[in-house]
C-alpha cells in the first residue's frame, strides 16, 4: 500500500486510472469501517481498478469545534497498517485546515472526488463533506451529476448499538477493553518507544518497559491490565500498569509500564507496541515495597492464568 499526501484542490493525474474511493476518517478502523472497506474492495476487484481510502491528517472536530485536546484511537501510522491489512491500494491523506473546512459541498465533489478520477464512492450513511444539512449522503447524487456511482453503507450495529469511534474511545477510558475489542474487531494498540523510567520495578524483580506514546492517543483507565507487548518483532504476554506510581509518590504524571513475562533484555530506545486485553484491577497505594511486590506476584499469576485459559 502507498500513502499519498494530497493538497487542496487536488491536482489532476495523481493516479493514472479510475478508482474506487472510500470516504471517512476511519479512526480505529473498527468493525463498521472494515465492512465499508471490504465492500469498496469487492467493487474495486470486480472493476479491476485500485481502492483508495481518503482520510484527513486530523479529526474535523479539531477545526469545527476547536477541540485542541482531541484524543485518537490511532496514529496515522497505525491506521495505515490496518488499511494495508485490508487490501487498500492507496491511503490518501488530506490536511484538514480552516480554509479546507470552509469549501462548499460542490467544491469538495468537483475538486477532490472528481479530480481523483473516481468511478465509485463508498461511504457511510452519516458521512458529511461540509454542513450536514446540505453536504450529506442523501444530497451527494445532486453534486455528483452522474460522474460517479455512489454506494451508501447503512448504520453498523453491535448488540443493538451503533459501532462508532466515539463509543470505542469511551469504552477504553472506562477500562472496558473486551468491549472495545469486540467493537473494533481487533485489540486496541498503543505504540511508541521505550523510555527510561525510575527503575523501581527492577528493584522488585519486575522490570518494566516504559512506553513513550503519542500524546493525542486515548489512554485506558488507570489500573492494571492483561496485555501483550511487542519488542524486537516478537509479542510477549505482559502485565501493564497505567497510573501515577502512588506507592512511590512520584510526580503527578501518568506512566504506562509493561512487565514482559519470560523476558530479560536491555531494550531502551527500541520501538514498542502494547495490545490491550483486559482490565484486572485499579491502582492501589501500598504501605511499602514488600506489599507492592506481593501484589505484583498476584497480578502476574492472575494474568498468566487468563492467557492460558484463552489458548
Amino acid at each position: 500500500m502507498k500513502i499519498v499526501h494530497l493538497t487542496y484542490p487536488v491536482k489532476k493525474n495523481i493516479l493514472s486510472t479510475k478508482i474506487v474511493l472510500a470516504l471517512g476518517f476511519f479512526d480505529g478502523v473498527h468493525l463498521g469501517h472494515q465492512r465499508l472497506i471490504n465492500k469498496a474492495k469487492e467493487i474495486a476487484l470486480r472493476k479491476k481498478i485500485p481502492l483508495v481510502v481518503l482520510t484527513f491528517d486530523r479529526h474535523p472536530k479539531e477545526v469545527y469545534e476547536s477541540k485542541r485536546d482531541f484524543k485518537y484511537l490511532e496514529t496515522l501510522e497505525e491506521k495505515a497498517d490496518k488499511m494495508a491489512e485490508l487490501g487498500v491500494d492507496y491511503l490518501a491523506v488530506m490536511p484538514f485546515t480552516k480554509n479546507f473546512s470552509q469549501i462548499s459541498a460542490q467544491e469538495f465533489v468537483d475538486n477532490v472526488i472528481v479530480r481523483l478520477k473516481t468511478d465509485t464512492v463508498v461511504a457511510g450513511f452519516d458521512y458529511t463533506y461540509g454542513p450536514k444539512d446540505v453536504a450529506n449522503m442523501s444530497n451527494l447524487p445532486e453534486y455528483a451529476k452522474g460522474r460517479f456511482d455512489i454506494v451508501v453503507m447503512p448504520k453498523q450495529i453491535f448488540n443493538g448499538k451503533k459501532i462508532g469511534s466515539t463509543e470505542i474511545r469511551q469504552a477504553i477510558r472506562d477500562g472496558k477493553m473486551e468491549l472495545a475489542t469486540k467493537l473494533m474487531g481487533h485489540h486496541y494498540v498503543m505504540s511508541g518507544i521505550i523510555g527510561h523510567g525510575k527503575r523501581n520495578g527492577h528493584k522488585l524483580g519486575y522490570p518494566t518497559a516504559n512506553l513513550v506514546w503519542a500524546e493525542h492517543k486515548v489512554i485506558p483507565k488507570i489500573g492494571v491490565y492483561a496485555t501483550k507487548t511487542e519488542v524486537n518483532g516478537k509479542w510477549y504476554e505482559s502485565m501493564t500498569s497505567v497510573g501515577y506510581n502512588v506507592t512511590i509518590n512520584q510526580d503527578k504524571r501518568i506512566y504506562i509500564e509493561s512487565n514482559l513475562f519470560d523476558f530479560d533484555q536491555d531494550i531502551y530506545g527500541e520501538p514498542m507496541k502494547i495490545k490491550w486485553y483486559k482490565y484486572t484491577r485499579g491502582e492501589k497505594k501500598f504501605a511499602g515495597l514488600s506489599e507492592l511486590k506481593k501484589q505484583l506476584e498476584q497480578d502476574e499469576q492472575e494474568i498468566r492464568t487468563y492467557f492460558n485459559e484463552k489458548q
